[in-house]
């Protein structure tokens, strides 16, 4: 069994910061004419904690950026939480299995995002909070913007982030 180090959870640390910065203040937030009104950066750090961190990083700042979103959410924690933890810990598996290279990062934070828009939104629905027709707006706008948005601000943070920080 791998022992998880310290500096995996200060790492985890930093990044739930992050979220909660973005998440808490207009920085997280892309307006969209929607019924959503925005689409998110806010599962940024989540993916990047995954794939450079691991997936327990990875889940431990989703579950930060849920937390930091609850209020979002009408009341259901299962579509708050669930989708979030699982961001890192896709992201991380994609890029692994990919070779740990540029496209295993760009595909990671790719599957890492589809699985938070995808996740939260499906979970809505099949909860019966939303209907298909209210979230497939949704999905398409803010599901497009947040896979570009993803997948070109995500691949030079972790370059750098690999480069400069030692995790284990």
């Amino acid at each position: 069994m791998v022992k998880p180090s310290w500096r995996k959870f200060v790492f985890a640390g930093v990044l739930g910061g992050v979220s909660g910065i973005l998440a808490l203040t207009p920085l997280g937030l892309i307006p969209v004419p929607n019924l959503s009104t925005y689409a998110t950066t806010m599962h940024i750090p989540a993916i990047i904690g995954g794939i450079v961190g691991g997936p327990l990083v990875g889940a431990l700042v989703g579950c930060v950026l849920a937390f930091f979103t609850m209020h979002l959410f009408l009341g259901n924690l299962v579509a708050c939480f669930l989708p979030r933890i699982f961001i890192g810990v896709v992201a991380y598996f994609l890029w692994k299995i990919l070779g740990k290279g540029n496209l295993g990062v760009v595909v990671g934070s790719l599957g890492g995002t589809a699985t938070n828009t995808a996740g939260v939104l499906g979970l809505m629905v099949l909860m019966k909070y939303f209907t298909w027709e209210q979230v497939l707006p949704i999905f398409l706008v803010n599901g497009i913007l947040e896979l570009l948005i993803s997948g070109i601000v995500v691949l030079p943070i972790v370059r750098i982030v690999l480069r400069k920080v030692k995790v284990d």
